[in-house]
């Protein structure tokens, strides 16, 4: 009956046939109705058709732009070096650069430097132009398929039986445009939201770093369903008489009760999407309504036009796989056998939890083993403490080399203590105890508590090739506080990997104070080891932003070395501490309220340490400011006319990652 009733003004006779048309009630023909309406009703299945073939060549141009991206990954030169020999002055292994390397190196460097830096901050957050330019061109074309291929014309015919008329126009057209286009988005914003994501698969862009143009798609169904809403009111509620009878009958439909229901909980997804709502609710509430939420809009989009149910059906079956898929990755590392027993089941692993107080919230160390297959250098697990909550899971980056097989891998987390879930990690920390210690330095005695693990997601950060294995590079690390779980495990890998021998590595962290170097007390202390190894090109600096040296409250163990203030270093030093001016390998430098100028930082490397033979890669986290910098300064320093040329260093790559605990 819904269909009947949506057929617009068409008439079923005794000669009449029906021509199916996809996505649309059928259209009847002959047409009986007046000259006036005949033509509407054959624009308006015109433009339908049209905005059928325009979804489609949305999805091709998607997918055409999927396989671009997978034909530059084949195509990328590979590494020619014999990664397991040593670079050394007397004994060059690498063979020069043809002019496919150079010139794929030119073009990346060029790029970098114009979708690299990030722009229009205040309005769209602390992301890449890159992810701006997909973004405009996303827009581009839902503007120009949204208004091309309209009927711009009004027809007014007569009513039967009445001296009124209606009004019919092309608005009908773009209402359905509009909504056909929001329907064919729908999968591609689920895709982008995905944390199995395979679109990463695809790609090799990390999941979280699509979750910006996932945002913004969502917007845009929110705006075309507007739009497409808005329409249709304008025509039922004043274009067709008499009213408010057609207006009436028109809203009381099955079909329009699920469309009311659909734009309803749309604005609800919309609305908590806020930042300002956010921290009002708590991420954790927005999650999780956003999960229920998104479902049920989903399910009111199928009753609303079950014509267009493919849409929704891909949508959920994404939805789907990637929820599956998350169950079994839990299930393969927590299921099995526990060492030395016969009891086969579900096994939490244990980890201590070692809390570091400091007046900026504190510091939690969780440590644990637990038997499940290895994961690569950067990536990260999400962690779940049923002590805590069972309906929560936090990301975190592994600050631990894994372990080859068959050792049982060593988890190392650093999570700052801010508020939710964290902070009640703090609680869970300080257990019975009523005092902190008055010394930050001191951490407070460890405890236990089960954890739950789902991973592990993200991309290795020391890409490898089947043949040439690990692919040495210009290594520049930088963190900023509990930034350090990403780049610790990359600076420790890096410099017990044979392919990085006498390869210059800087390892730079920025922490507010001293006692904060407690958090990595052993790992420091290793890497100040292998800094002495005449194998290992390796300059620690750390900067303290909010003490001075005369008030400093390092742990006395962490001052068995040599602390170079403002005052002891030179200019090039104060930028970068590694360079080879400095006698030691380790300095300390105090900036009391001053951050170290990071542009400074990575031209330094690039000028005093960088090998001109190898490519450079800067990996850092930190807080978004940071980032910020940093996006600009590799940017500024990407010169693809030194690369033509055979100076590969200058082809610099930024790994950024925000999550610091």
């Amino acid at each position: 009956m819904d269909l009947l009733k949506r057929a617009h003004i068409q008439e079923h006779t005794n000669t009449s046939r029906e021509v199916y048309h996809w996505g649309y009630v059928p259209q009847i023909l002959p047409c009986t109705k007046d000259a006036g309406s005949c033509e509407y009703l054959r624009a308006v299945y015109w433009m339908h058709d049209t905005s059928m073939l325009y979804s489609f060549i949305l999805w091709a141009v998607i997918g055409g732009i999927l396989l671009v991206i997978v034909t530059l990954r084949t195509l990328k030169p590979k590494p020619t070096r014999n990664f397991y020999a040593p670079i050394t002055e007397k004994n060059e292994t690498q063979s020069p650069a043809n002019a496919y390397t150079r010139g794929w190196g030119a073009i990346q460097a060029s790029l970098r430097k114009w979708l690299l830096p990030e722009s229009f901050v205040g309005f769209f957050g602390h992301v890449s132009r890159v992810q701006l330019v997909v973004l405009a061109i996303l827009l581009a074309y839902l503007l120009a398929f949204s208004l091309v291929g309209i009927v711009y014309k009004t027809w007014i015919t007569p009513i039967k039986g009445s001296t009124l008329t209606n009004k019919r126009t092309g608005v009908g057209g773009f209402s359905d445009r509009v909504g056909v286009l929001a329907y064919a988005l729908t999968p591609l914003t689920v895709a982008l939201s995905t944390r199995e994501s395979i679109l990463t698969l695809i790609t090799g862009i990390p999941y979280q770093s699509l979750n910006f143009l996932h945002r913004w798609t969502g917007r845009i169904i929110y705006i075309q369903a507007v739009l497409h809403t808005f329409g249709w009111t304008l025509i039922e509620g004043l274009y067709y008489q008499p009213q408010p009878k057609v207006y009436r009958d028109f809203i009381k439909q099955k079909y329009m009760v699920w469309g009311c229901i659909a734009m309803g909980l749309l604005s609800l997804l919309f609305f908590l999407s806020f930042q300002r709502v956010i921290k009002i609710t708590g991420h954790e509430f927005f999650r999780k309504s956003h999960y229920i939420l998104a479902m049920l809009y989903i399910g009111a989009c199928w009753g609303h036009w079950a014509q267009l149910a493919c849409w929704m059906i891909a949508s959920l079956g994404i939805w789907g796989l990637d929820r599956g898929v998350r169950f079994l990755r839990t299930l393969l590392i927590h299921v099995g056998y526990v060492k030395g027993t016969a009891d086969f089941g579900f096994h939490n692993a244990q980890s201590s939890v070692e809390y570091f107080d400091d007046v900026d919230g504190g510091v939690v160390r969780l440590e644990f083993t637990h038997n499940h297959e290895a994961w690569h250098v950067g990536q990260h697990f999400f962690l779940t403490f049923p002590a805590l909550t069972i309906w929560q899971s936090h990301p975190l980056t592994v600050a631990s080399v894994p372990a080859p097989h068959p050792a049982l891998p060593q988890h190392t987390y650093i999570v700052r203590c801010r508020a939710g879930e964290t902070r009640r990690l703090k609680s869970l920390a300080l257990g019975q105890l009523t005092t902190l210690p008055s010394s930050g330095s001191t951490p407070i005695p460890s405890t236990t508590t089960p954890v739950i693990l789902t991973g592990p997601y993200g991309t290795p950060l020391l890409p490898s090739h089947p043949n040439t294995g690990i692919e040495p590079s210009n290594l520049l690390a930088i963190a900023g506080g509990t930034g350090i779980s990403l780049t610790l495990p990359l600076v420790l890998a890096a410099t017990a990997s044979k392919a990085f021998t006498s390869v210059p590595v800087d390892f730079i962290w920025i922490v507010r104070r001293a006692a904060n170097l407690a958090w990595i007390a052993a790992e420091l202390s290793e890497l100040k080891k292998r800094a002495k190894d005449e194998n290992v090109d390796l300059r620690i600096h750390v900067y303290i932003t909010q003490e001075s040296s005369s008030s400093s409250s390092a742990p006395a163990s962490l001052k068995n070395v040599p602390i170079k203030t403002e005052e002891d270093i030179t200019p090039v030093a104060k930028s970068c501490c590694s360079s080879s001016s400095i006698a030691t390998s380790y300095t300390e430098t105090y900036m009391e309220s001053v951050h170290p100028s990071l542009d400074s930082i990575v031209r330094s490397f690039l000028e005093g340490r960088a090998r001109r033979e190898l490519r450079t890669r800067v990996v850092a986290s930190g807080p978004a400011g940071m980032g910020r910098d940093l996006r600009g300064a590799v940017a500024g320093v990407n010169d693809a006319g030194r690369v033509w040329r055979g100076e590969r260093a200058w082809d610099v790559e930024l790994v950024w990652d925000d999550r610091m605990g």
